[in-house]
């Protein structure tokens, strides 16, 4: 089951929530132009991500920083820069092509 959106409707630095079979995802363009995408709810303590921020390429959690790279990976990076990973996390195929985004569960 795949979901589409027209490609205007996630700028750079947007994060936009989407439903992809059922499933609840949110969807981002990082300041590099791609688009990444994780689940909704962030795996710490369900923050949604919805209401998260892209900084640079990354979606942030609005609870406590997590951070979600677009390519699985979860982390938190601590005030002295240290990157502690904190796992894998599931994400989707996104094409964009003619105008649209189209986007699939793995």
């Amino acid at each position: 089951m795949t979901t589409e959106l027209p490609t205007a409707a996630v700028g750079a630095g947007e994060v936009r929530a989407v439903v992809v079979g059922g499933d609840d995802y949110v969807v981002w363009r990082g300041h590099d132009g791609r688009l990444r995408s994780t689940p909704r709810w962030c795996p710490h303590l369900d923050h949604d991500l919805a209401e998260g921020h892209v900084d640079t390429d990354e979606l942030v959690c609005p609870g406590h920083a997590w951070a979600f790279d677009g390519d699985g990976n979860a982390y938190k990076r601590n005030e002295f820069g240290r990157v502690d990973p904190k796992g894998a996390v599931p994400t989707l195929v996104i094409v964009e092509s003619d105008g649209a985004i189209t986007l699939e569960r793995r």
